[in-house]
């Protein structure tokens, strides 16, 4: 019984302190407010420091790539040479394009392509290791521009990348395709490659 009692007297007390209204909790107008700030307008011509601010993701360098209408065709990207060497670095990972080997000290990336070319193209398509091939990626700087160029890698390095043995163990010669290389770099640095 005195549990009972107790239980009911515990009850009632909070309920009574629940239905009690204490005004001060509810008038909130001698609360602190955060001061007003005026708002400060960029001038339209004002010049942004954009280490403060973080960079964008841009798609595709645009202007600053030019494809040499030349046989062999050949690149132009308009940056120093070592800040081309990353870019191309970052392209070629954003894309099918794989990098074998490389030489920084002489600027070159040695990379597998895929030939996109008609034929050459279909037999792809039903045996992948027919077209793949070791092309080399040669930098040069000119003129404060930097200038690539595609040639097919020697024949050393198509047997060390065994791309293009056959079951045999017979090393086909590979179809040469430095043109569609260049082109397929061009585009995707025009258009696609994401940088800083």
């Amino acid at each position: 019984m005195r549990n009972i009692f107790g239980i009911l007297i515990l009850t009632s007390g909070l309920i009574a302190c629940g239905a009690m209204e204490n005004s001060r909790y509810r008038d909130t107008a001698q609360l602190e407010r955060p001061p007003t700030l005026a708002l400060q307008k960029t001038p339209v011509n004002a010049v942004i420091d954009d280490s403060v601010e973080p960079k964008k993701q841009v798609g595709g360098l645009d202007e600053k790539v030019v494809l040499l209408d030349e046989s062999p065709k050949k690149l132009v990207l308009k940056q120093s040479i070592n800040e081309a060497w990353r870019t191309i670095g970052t392209a070629l990972r954003q894309s099918d394009i794989k990098i074998t080997d490389y030489e920084k000290a002489k600027y070159q990336y040695y990379v597998s392509y895929r030939s996109q070319s008609g034929l050459s193209g279909l037999m792809g398509f039903i045996n992948k290791n027919i077209t793949e091939v070791i092309y080399l990626l040669t930098l040069e700087s000119k003129d404060g521009e930097t200038q690539i160029s595609a040639t097919l890698a020697s024949n050393h390095e198509q047997h060390e990348s065994s791309v293009n043995a056959n079951p045999d163990g017979i090393y086909d010669q590979p179809a040469e395709d430095s043109d569609g290389l260049i082109e397929s770099l061009y585009h995707l640095l025009h258009d696609d490659v994401k940088t800083e």
